[in-house]
């Protein structure tokens, strides 16, 4: 490929792919500016590494590997276990041009929940991954998958239920 067809690769993949790096970023690290180093890491790292996806879906799944992995180490090496008001969060969600309501309701509802939840509840109910492609991306077995979507779920409907006082069934 040659420098010309590189840039015009690099920002149509960031277009294509940057507002989903982002909101996984702000997701796992709960700080906007995190986020945008993080994303702009992952963006980095794309365009340092010559890689030739099969498809739209391998380079979409490479991407999110690579952030999850710089999240991890974002968290790991600052020790980010902070509080974040969700008031907070929810401003700089819904500040955000491309993210309707409802979404920005789902993420306040994960802010609480540890890496592990987050990352397994992204891929499979958000991000629209089977339990075995969120296996491969996460380098974790399907059945820690189900049982992690699985706790996930309780925690949710215990956030739920705290904040809206009613059961869901």
């Amino acid at each position: 490929m040659n420098s010309s067809d590189r840039k015009a690769d690099v920002e149509l993949t960031i277009n294509e792919f940057g507002n989903l790096i982002f909101k996984t970023s702000l997701l796992i690290l709960k700080n906007k500016h995190d986020a945008e180093d993080a994303t702009q890491d992952v963006f980095y790292k794309y365009i340092v590494t010559d890689n030739d996806f099969a498809n739209k879906e391998h380079k979409k799944a490479w991407l999110l590997r690579v952030c999850h992995n710089i999240c991890k180490n974002m968290l790991r090496y600052k020790k980010i276990h902070t509080y974040v008001a969700y008031d907070e969060i929810a401003e700089c969600i819904v500040g955000s041009r491309d993210i309707e309501t409802k979404e920005a309701e789902e993420i306040i509802k994960l802010t609480n929940m540890s890496y592990d939840y987050k990352s397994v509840i992204i891929l499979h109910y958000l991000e629209g991954y089977s339990v075995e492609e969120t296996a491969n991306i996460l380098e974790i077995t399907p059945a820690a998958v189900k049982k992690r979507l699985q706790r996930a779920r309780e925690k949710l409907k215990i956030t739920y239920d705290r904040f809206f006082g009613e059961g869901v069934k």
